[in-house]
């Protein structure tokens, strides 16, 4: 082909065909931005009042990406509440490893420890979950039945196996291990209190050891001290 000059113009190598998956395939970095946005999204408005765009603009990636990497909005959410349940799950196997020949109580003690620090790293992804619990409906059954379900009864075996040494008070069944998990984890709720009222963060790393350790004490053996005791 001549150009106006009347020179020939040097040939040119056709650019490579780009295909949807092309792209998306090569940006692992924006599948995880997804799950920090996602978690954040979720955790503030819910599932109900998240938009896959405001997720897509904080993650600052194109929408398109979102559903390549989940499938849409209901896949992501669900990638979200894997990626926390996953490491909890894995901790609490690896604790039951580990402690194979520990008695009852120190099973007990671990498996409280385990679920509070996992929490307590993940306040978001334990505010999305609360949000589930909350409303109730089919992402909460969907919880139950792949994470929820399976930790409880391993905390209930453990709480039966202690009861039946006469290590524990009989509580009911349906409360003993709900009632265990919730103060556990209530430091969550009232970090903003905890924070004005005393200038403590309570979700530092010390911070938030020291309250899993007096939670369990408290569980476990009350506030009263012996003193206190004989005095009632």
């Amino acid at each position: 082909m001549n150009t106006p000059t009347g020179k020939t113009a040097p040939k040119r190598t056709p650019a490579p065909a780009r295909t949807e998956a092309a792209e998306p395939a090569a940006d692992t970095s924006g599948r995880q931005r997804l799950m920090d946005a996602a978690i954040v999204e979720f955790s503030e408005k819910g599932f109900e009042g998240t938009s896959v765009l405001a997720i897509a603009r904080r993650a600052d990636v194109k929408q398109p990406l979102l559903n390549y990497h989940f499938g849409g909005k209901e896949g992501l959410w669900r990638a979200v509440v894997e990626s926390t349940y996953t490491e909890a799950m894995a901790s609490i196997d690896a604790m039951q490893v580990d402690e194979d020949t520990a008695d009852a109580l120190t099973k007990l003690r671990s498996a409280l420890r385990v679920f509070a620090i996992i929490n307590v790293l993940h306040p978001a992804a334990h505010s999305l979950v609360l949000r589930e619990v909350a409303q109730a409906g089919p992402r909460l059954d969907w919880i139950i039945e792949h994470y929820m379900r399976p930790f409880h009864e391993l905390l209930d075996a453990l709480l039966a196996e202690c009861q039946a040494e006469g290590l524990i008070k009989p509580y009911p069944r349906a409360y003993a291990s709900v009632m265990m998990t919730s103060l556990l984890t209530s430091v969550q709720s009232s970090m903003h209190l905890i924070k004005r009222l005393y200038d403590v963060d309570p979700m530092s790393p010390e911070q938030a050891a020291q309250h899993t350790e007096q939670t369990i004490d408290l569980l476990l053996n009350g506030m009263l001290t012996d003193s206190g005791k004989r005095n009632r």
